[in-house]
């Protein structure tokens, strides 16, 4: 195989036995076969380790790594360090996608000669409910090349999500451990980065390529923890500054995202039975809200959510706490 035209499909797998045979099976049955798989065991417990190993004599094309754990990030990392293709793909293990996904994401590539190409989210299932996806490439729409800046906007302004998993990258812009190890929202931390990389990138607008599974165990539905704070504040003074200095005119948009990833984690904090930890976060997280609050609320780019959650944000703390105790209990806001 031609490593120029090959695909290297990152899959990092913990504790997925539920799910990893359906997801395995959705790359195996890849239009594009110039491909390679690697299944990225981050220390798992649950038997999913065994069964990559299974499914990996099934198909020789499937690589197994077996690491202790270390989160989405390190095994990502991981994967890409041994991966032999100059693309990349990943894909969540609790996930699938369609037969056609590698296909049209390398095709979007070249024909347009951009280095990454993207949907601009997965189609959301929740889980036990099934995912059609589209079945061959008839339904899809050509991609369009979109010039980096332009792609940041849409963002930011989460129009265009910022998951590593719907893309496809050629190797080099994404460089050595792109992900960072240890922290939540490790997506929100990198991607942009790596679209700063490159000139442009083509967008295939069809969510229908890639079953996005909502669990209810997921990260961002877990219960709160320090990390989830630590992470939403480092990630967002990082990423205010980048754009901030890449991007002049992004600014606002900057700050539309970073008040969003704060104000959801903020809302996770309960009103009461916290730790001084904890309470800590929710000052630092608040003064974080607190600088963005405004900007976002006259910034009519921004999204309707955070918009409203800016007006309720700028009647004072109090007020804001009591309009997240409700949405959470809602469900609203995510």
């Amino acid at each position: 195989m031609a490593n120029s035209n090959l695909v290297s499909v990152i899959v990092p797998v913990y504790n997925v036995k539920s799910y990893l045979r359906e997801c395995f099976d959705s790359i195996c049955r890849q239009s594009y076969r110039n491909i390679e798989i690697i299944l990225v065991d981050d220390g798992s417990t649950d038997g999913s380790g065994e069964l990559c190993d299974v499914l990996a004599a099934s198909d020789d094309r499937t690589t197994v790594l077996h690491k202790e754990n270390g989160g989405l990030s390190d095994a990502r990392n991981a994967g890409l360090r041994i991966a032999q293709g100059d693309w990349i793909s990943f894909v969540d293990s609790d996930d699938y996608i369609s037969p056609v996904f590698i296909e049209v994401l390398f095709n979007a590539c070249r024909d347009t000669g951009c280095q990454i190409s993207a949907v601009p989210f997965g189609k959301p299932f929740n889980d036990g409910d099934a995912c059609p996806l589209v079945e061959s490439l008839d339904p899809v729409a050509p991609a369009k090349a979109l010039p980096s800046p332009d792609v940041q906007r849409l963002m930011l302004y989460q129009t265009l999500d910022t998951g590593a998993q719907w893309r496809l990258y050629a190797k080099a812009p994404l460089g050595i451990d792109p992900f960072p190890k240890g922290l939540y929202y490790e997506d929100l931390a990198s991607v942009y980065k790596i679209i700063h990389k490159v000139d442009s990138v083509a967008v295939v607008d069809c969510r229908e390529l890639y079953a996005y599974r909502m669990r209810s165990n997921s990260i961002i539905r877990q219960e709160y923890r320090h990390i989830k704070g630590e992470s939403a504040l480092i990630i967002a003074d990082r990423l205010y500054q980048d754009i901030c200095n890449w991007y002049p005119d992004l600014s606002k948009a900057a700050a539309s995202r970073c008040f969003s990833v704060c104000r959801m984690v903020y809302a996770q904090i309960p009103m009461a039975g916290v730790s001084e930890s904890d309470l800590k976060d929710r000052d630092d997280l608040w003064n974080n809200l607190s600088t963005f609050r405004l900007p976002v609320l006259k910034d009519f780019e921004a999204r309707k959510r955070e918009r409203l959650a800016a007006f309720f944000a700028c009647c004072g703390r109090r007020i804001f706490s009591v309009f997240c105790s409700a949405c959470r209990l809602s469900g609203l806001m995510q």
